[in-house]
């Protein structure tokens, strides 16, 4: 099943214990294959980014969409 990405924009991205992390703001694609490499997320403002496992630039989180355990009404994550 299909997903856009104007769908995804703006929804909760939570951790494996269901706590949320942030929202979703925007998505990384390779060119050449069109995947979708990355979701950046701009983090809840009481998480402390050196704590988490993932790159943190320019005030957004970097998260491999290997880390994407599914898509709902909310992001979920592998970790």
């Amino acid at each position: 099943m299909a997903v856009f990405a104007n769908e995804v924009m703006g929804r909760d991205v939570v951790d494996s214990h269901n706590e949320k992390l942030g929202e979703i703001s925007d998505l990384v694609i390779d060119k050449l294959s069109g995947s979708v490499t990355q979701i950046v997320v701009i983090l809840e403002g009481n998480l402390d980014p050196t704590l988490l496992p993932w790159d943190y630039r320019d005030g957004r989180m970097m998260i491999p969409i290997d880390d994407v355990a599914r898509i709902a009404n909310r992001i979920h994550l592998r970790k």
